[in-house]
């Protein structure tokens, strides 16, 4: 993943998401990866698709700031799958994602809604805690 001034100079250029969306797409493809066991493939095998990603920036939002993570999305600007295709190919323009020829922006649409997902996320990890 790029640096932080990389990351900062992507946003004011784009000026549509935070900065820390940018950051927080990153670590929700390596949260993504490492929970489906891709972080250790090689090449084209840890490449995650569309839905995949988006998961994985839901879930890490959810462990990380619990009922609070639509809130800190929204606030920069992350309300929809769309949003993360967004900021996705932002960074495969900027050579700091990879892409298959075959993946595309129209991957993202018609996503999952993410208030729904983020609180059934957060149910399941409330019910676990609980267990």
């Amino acid at each position: 993943m790029a640096d932080l001034t990389d990351l900062v100079a992507l946003a004011r250029r784009h000026g549509t998401y935070d900065v820390e969306a940018y950051a927080f797409v990153g670590e929700g493809l390596r949260h993504a990866s490492k929970h489906l066991g891709r972080d250790a493939a090689e090449g084209s095998d840890r490449h995650l698709d569309a839905p995949e990603l988006v998961d994985g920036v839901l879930d890490l939002a959810t462990a990380r700031f619990g009922l609070l993570a639509r809130q800190v999305l929204r606030s920069w600007g992350l309300r929809r799958s769309e949003d993360v295709g967004a900021i996705t190919f932002h960074l495969i323009d900027d050579g700091i994602f990879g892409k298959r020829a075959e993946d595309s922006l129209d991957d993202f649409s018609d996503g999952v809604d993410f208030d729904t997902a983020l609180l059934e996320k957060a149910r399941t990890r409330v019910s676990r805690a609980l267990s």
